[in-house]
């Protein structure tokens, strides 16, 4: 007897490979479900301009790309539920059969194959402040919380692409936006290099490193050192 809850594949993970898992598994008609974080949101999806994906030349925002995967997918049969996933247990029945269930919140679900794809999670500075003034001023998503730093001096750390994409993005909000980099120059695509030295709010710390965020109720300074 068929167990109508049993699925070839489960996936963990709302984000862009999870998707884009789910719809080589469905295409190859496996009962596919895909397990979405109901409040873990892929990084993808909140990147206000994605433009180095092919077939999009005037850019895409992260939210509109996922929601192209994710119909994609739905499109060939997979399966979709809003939950957590809190653990994932393997169960071996006489040695011959093997399942694999899935545990969250509100479910329990069987499945004979898992792909887990949870993404990443930001990096910290690991300085004295960062914890403390978390949702008072340090922040590690600009598309969620920039409007909260309209006519404010910004600080962004980091030189790769996501950092100058972010520093871009809030100069719709910010007064003065200050990017510190711990080496020499830059490591973001020429492209948005180019953006951030037109930009008149934007202004690098090159060879510098933040060590300390300080201030009373909210964030009011930091600590440069030369990384030199």
């Amino acid at each position: 007897m068929v167990n109508k809850n049993l699925y070839d594949v489960a996936i963990v993970g709302g984000g862009p490979a999870g998707l884009t898992a789910g719809i080589y598994t469905s295409r190859a008609r496996l009962k596919t479900l895909l397990i979405e974080g109901n409040n873990i949101p892929s990084q993808c999806g909140m990147t206000d301009l994605i433009e180095n994906y092919p077939g999009f030349p005037e850019g895409i925002s992260g939210y509109e790309i996922l929601a192209k995967f994710k119909e994609q997918a739905k499109q060939f049969g997979a399966e979709f539920l809003s939950d957590t996933a809190n653990s994932i247990n393997l169960k071996n029945d006489n040695g011959t059969k093997k399942e694999w269930y899935v545990e969250t919140g509100n479910n329990k679900i069987e499945c004979l194959s898992i792909i887990i794809a949870v993404g990443a999670r930001y990096k910290k500075l690991g300085i004295p402040g960062e914890i403390e003034y978390l949702g008072k001023g340090v922040s590690y998503c600009a598309t969620c919380d920039g409007a909260f730093f309209r006519d404010k001096d910004i600080v962004v750390v980091g030189g790769g692409d996501t950092a100058i994409q972010e520093a871009l993005f809030l100069t719709r909000f910010g007064r003065k936006v200050t990017v510190v980099h711990r080496r020499d120059r830059l490591r973001a695509a020429k492209v948005l290099q180019e953006r951030i030295e037109k930009n008149p709010k934007e202004e690098l710390k090159l060879n510098s490193v933040v060590t300390e965020i300080a201030g009373t109720r909210k964030v009011e300074s930091i600590k440069l050192k030369n990384s030199n």
